[in-house]
């Protein structure tokens, strides 16, 4: 049965059982011989109406539970969430390292990339040693930036403390 024919087969119901509650009530109903018969008969076929539409969506409410229970859930469940791919983390390799305070400063790639290259994690004290005093009596700091696989990453120090450079967490 198509769509169109099934809502013309409700409606047509709704109307027959609309017709059928409104006489059915009216026969009912005692008559209030002080209203004049023009409103009794309004309000009648009004109640009626109302009481044969409450009848009538309850039952389609409740065939359209039945329906749905008999054919189970109407909708796929949601694909599951793919999970990232994993980070492929690299032993260090030194991009750039510089060394020194805002103004002046020394390219110490070659120095740390000689101790850290190819290693997972490294870490040394900062000082002179790595490439001389390049601003006498300021404080300096290392800045170096670094690749883990496909991953960039910084590290940082002043001088006399330690820098720590690590490829074994993204």
């Amino acid at each position: 049965m198509s769509t169109g024919t099934t809502r013309t087969a409700r409606v047509a119901a709704v109307l027959l059982l609309t017709a059928a509650a409104s006489a059915a009530f009216a026969q009912s109903r005692p008559r209030d011989e002080s209203e004049p018969a023009e409103y009794r008969d309004r309000k009648e076929a009004g109640d009626a109406y109302r009481h044969g539409y409450e009848r009538g969506y309850d039952r389609g409410f409740q065939r359209g539970l039945e329906e749905g229970r008999r054919a189970g859930p109407g909708y796929a469940p949601p694909p599951a969430a793919a999970a990232p791919p994993p980070v492929i983390l690299g032993p260090i390799k030194v991009n750039s390292a510089f060394y020194g305070s805002s103004s002046k400063t020394c390219d110490a790639s070659r120095w740390v990339g000689r101790h850290a290259n190819g290693k997972r994690t490294h870490s040394f004290n900062v000082t002179n040693d790595i490439c001389g005093d390049p601003h006498h009596g300021q404080r300096k700091t290392l800045e170096i930036t670094y690749w883990c696989g496909a991953v960039s990453k910084s590290a940082s120090a002043r001088e006399h403390q330690s820098v720590y450079m690590d490829c074994t967490t993204p």
